[in-house]
């Protein structure tokens, strides 16, 4: 019950700073992007916020991809646990991915086993 109240507190919350601006604002969560998604009937919000989570989705892609490479070669505890938190992460981020990432995921996946 208080998620629904939070989620409709933060809708709010974003809904009077402006929609547009929050969404162009460089640091807002993908949970904010969803929230607006969830709530809005405004086709050119829909299309922004839609873009803009796309955005997000391909730089964490990105960011977890340099990450696996970064530790493949190394040995030890700490580099392990950094590959399999890259690799879970990849397979989360999968469902949302452009199809050129996809490809990407898919193969750093493959390679991973």
């Amino acid at each position: 019950m208080s998620s629904i109240l939070d989620d409709q507190l933060r809708f709010m919350v974003l809904k009077e700073y402006g929609l547009i601006k929050s969404i162009k604002t460089p640091d807002i969560s993908e949970a904010d992007l969803t929230l607006i998604l969830k709530n809005t009937e405004n086709e050119n919000i829909e299309q922004l916020a839609t873009e803009k989570l796309q955005h997000l989705n391909s730089q964490a892609i990105q960011n977890n991809l340099n990450l696996y490479h970064k530790f493949y070669d190394l040995n030890g505890m700490a580099a392990y646990r950094a590959r399999t938190q890259s690799v879970n992460e990849l397979k989360n981020r999968y469902k949302n991915a452009s199809p050129d990432e996809k490809v990407k995921i898919l193969d750093i996946l493959y390679n991973a086993n």
